[in-house]
């Protein structure tokens, strides 16, 4: 079957006109999800001035697999790892522990000492037989400049471009390998937003350090992940592996037992599965939706799908980069459409003591949605990005208590204040939202 076909089989299945319809009415659609998912077929709707209850994990299997194509899974422990001061030396104990294999995705990979340090401990497992391979982005890794690259290849690391810049294909340096990848010998994984650069070192409590938020992942999810990479890797030209070299006969399955599904969209195809994740986890919401992402350009659908869920009953929380966002176009370009979500009662916060970049979305403080994508428009259209939904109230209720401590750093966006900035900050957030596809 085509990838053509699998996109229209898909669509169809997405009953988005349905779904629409249950979104108009200002109505969580959970109950139709989940009955549509398992062949029960449809019930009307039913207007309630009372907020839905919190969806189930079944129901949330049962939407997630036929919705986007991804299946919860048990067996899973997830811990975040907390600015550079944890994330680093999590990542590098991990890497110089590998006995068999490394598969290392990075969309910032800058010339300077974390990732020297970085360089040197996958070339001393190389030295030591481990197979590394190695994908770095021709945007966010400069590849064209970078000194490190062509070091890893001189000791026997295997590295491919995405997308170079200096191709011929020039349609392509628009779309960009936004994923965060780390496999280690096929048992452990790291996901997140963290860059490879100085940047991302220290605590992330001045502008000179980064305040994100990664994940260490055990289970099933890490042989998704791996899929990923390998996808990657056979698109930017490298030579795929045998299917039965460093693949281990039962994934280990140790820690919480936690429920876990990994979400990859990519830009090769018709449609965007982040842009329907992101959907499905608003329509979803039925408590609280709390959004944490450095750049936030929604676009219409979202802006839509945000003030329904806010006007049938649900609280949402709304925290941005601020002072400190590395690209202010992007920052503009939201701004635009903070006055409709403030007049619908959706609280935005700007976080103002760095760049804050972690990516983070919580469901009635349970599900939780992690990875790479921004709720930007890059994110929906253009670029490759992964996702792990976890159902979890321990890991809700640890990223709930960051957002708290975050929330001391933050200017809450006051609707009437808001409402009489002055026109020239108005001009320029409506020039940097005509060219928020690029955002």
């Amino acid at each position: 079957m085509s990838r053509r076909e699998i996109s229209d089989r898909l669509r169809k299945a997405l009953h988005l006109d349905a779904l629409e319809s249950l979104s108009e009415q200002g109505l969580a659609p959970t109950t139709s999800l989940y009955q549509e998912a398992a062949g029960v077929g449809r019930m009307a709707p039913r207007q309630s001035n009372e907020v839905n209850s919190s969806v189930s994990d079944d129901a949330w299997s049962a939407a997630t697999r036929f919705h986007l194509g991804s299946v919860f899974e048990t067996g899973h422990d997830i811990r975040r790892l907390v600015n550079g001061d944890e994330i680093f030396p999590a990542m590098l104990a991990s890497i110089r522990s590998a006995t068999r294999s490394i598969e290392f995705l990075s969309f910032i990979f800058q010339d300077d000492s974390i990732s020297e340090t970085f360089c040197d401990a996958l070339i001393n497992r190389a030295n030591a037989g481990v197979r590394v391979r190695v994908i770095m982005d021709a945007f966010g890794g400069k590849a064209a400049l970078n000194s490190l690259i062509s070091k890893m290849e001189k000791n026997g690391i295997q590295v491919e471009i995405f997308h170079p810049i200096s191709s011929w294909k020039f349609w392509r340096t628009s779309c960009r390998n936004h994923r965060k990848i780390l496999v280690v010998d096929n048992r452990v994984a790291y996901i997140g937003g963290v860059g490879v650069s100085e940047l991302w070192t220290g605590r992330g409590d001045s502008p000179t350090s980064c305040r994100d938020t990664h994940f260490r992942v055990t289970g099933p999810a890490v042989a998704h992940f791996k899929a990923a990479f390998l996808t990657n890797w056979a698109s930017a030209g490298g030579k795929l592996p045998d299917p039965t070299d460093d693949i281990p006969l039962s994934t280990p399955r140790r820690g919480m037992n936690e429920l876990a599904a990994v979400v990859p969209s990519s830009s090769a195809s018709q449609y965007s599965t982040v842009s329907l994740l992101f959907q499905l986890l608003i329509r979803c919401t039925t408590k609280s939706l709390h959004i944490v992402t450095p750049y936030f350009v929604p676009g219409p659908v979202l802006i839509k799908e945000l003030t329904n869920a806010s006007r049938r009953g649900a609280r949402i929380d709304i925290m941005l980069s601020g002072n400190h966002c590395d690209h202010r176009s992007a920052l503009w370009a939201g701004r635009s459409c903070y006055q409709p979500l403030l007049n619908a009662g959706i609280n935005i916060y700007e976080y103002d003591r760095t760049l804050l970049h972690t990516k983070a979305y919580i469901v009635d403080e349970h599900l939780v949605a992690l990875g790479s994508p921004n709720m930007n428009q890059r994110s929906q259209t253009m670029d490759e990005e992964i996702a792990l939904l976890a159902l979890s109230s321990r890991l809700a209720s640890e990223m709930l208590y960051d957002m708290e401590q975050d929330r001391a750093f933050c200017r809450k966006i006051e609707s009437e204040k808001w409402s009489k900035r002055p026109i020239h900050n108005r001009l320029i957030e409506n020039t940097a939202a005509m060219f928020s596809s690029q955002l």
